[in-house]
């Protein structure tokens, strides 16, 4: 089954002391999936490999949420593209799993889209399929 994972595009590593750093996260989360036999589609990286600009990147982004049996999306305050990644799979019926910091201020909207809510206190503590 192909995994979409949705986050915050990195730019950078964690801005304050005890942030995780967003691509370390994606790594365990992506690791996490393939241990479980799965197949990890991380959104941002598919798109910065291929080059692909916003009118094209939508409809491919849309077409891979849909072929998912899962999105999963890491949760930033400041998260824009990843909570529409959100709607349209809440749209298309594909189970979406939430991960977020514990004590983190999460929509609402984007907690209520959510099949499953996973909080962690930092990346070595986060367990999706055990």
């Amino acid at each position: 089954m192909q995994v979409f994972i949705a986050m915050k595009v990195p730019r950078g590593t964690a801005g304050h002391p005890g942030e995780v750093d967003p691509v370390q996260l994606v790594g365990v989360v992506a690791e996490a999936v393939r241990r479980a036999g799965h197949t990890p589609f991380v959104a941002y990286q598919e798109i910065a490999q291929r080059g692909l600009k916003p009118k094209v990147f939508m409809p491919f982004v849309r077409q891979h949420i849909r072929q998912s049996g899962l999105v999963i999306v890491l949760y930033d305050p400041e998260l824009r593209g990843g909570l529409v990644e959100e709607g349209i799979a809440y749209a298309a019926g594909v189970p979406i799993w939430l991960l977020h910091r514990r004590g983190q201020r999460v929509s609402t909207t984007a907690l209520a889209c959510a099949e499953r809510v996973i909080e962690y206190e930092n990346s070595d503590n986060i367990r999706l399929f055990d």
